[in-house]
């Protein structure tokens, strides 16, 4: 039982992070090769975009480090409790404790889903802020 739960856990793991991995690699991807605007790359525009999009990069990774730490507390957090598994003294107490174990699991993988995703959205979000500003030819 022990094994299914840790298997499901990687699993979803892996399959958060290559997900995490290739949205941002798909934002980065459109603006690394946002073309230049500006004949000078020292305009102040160009200078402006580039801080922007840097700092909501930051931010998002900053995020990013909090979402994992809080992910190895759950991780944590639903070891001990599946210690606490084998200390059941009835089919019935056991059975409680595996439910409340894969609901606390599930409920963990959907808030750091939904974390990720409103992350993405406000780093998109600060970074396509900056390309209305460009100067018009």
């Amino acid at each position: 039982m022990f094994d299914q739960v840790f298997d499901s856990i990687r699993k979803t793991s892996e399959f958060s992070l290559q997900m995490q991995q290739e949205a941002l690699k798909h934002w980065a991807d459109q603006w690394m090769s946002f073309p230049t605007l500006t004949a000078d790359p020292q305009s102040d525009w160009h200078r402006n975009f580039q801080k922007r999009w840097a700092d909501a990069a930051v931010e998002l990774l900053n995020r990013h480090h909090s979402a994992v730490d809080a992910a190895y507390k759950s991780g944590t957090d639903l070891i001990q409790q599946t210690f606490r598994v084998s200390s059941a003294k009835s089919p019935e107490e056991y059975r409680q404790l595996v439910e409340d174990l894969w609901r606390k699991l599930f409920d963990t993988f959907r808030e750091q889903a939904d974390m990720q995703l409103r992350d993405l959205q406000r780093w998109s979000e600060k970074s396509a802020e900056a390309a209305p500003h460009a100067p018009s030819s």
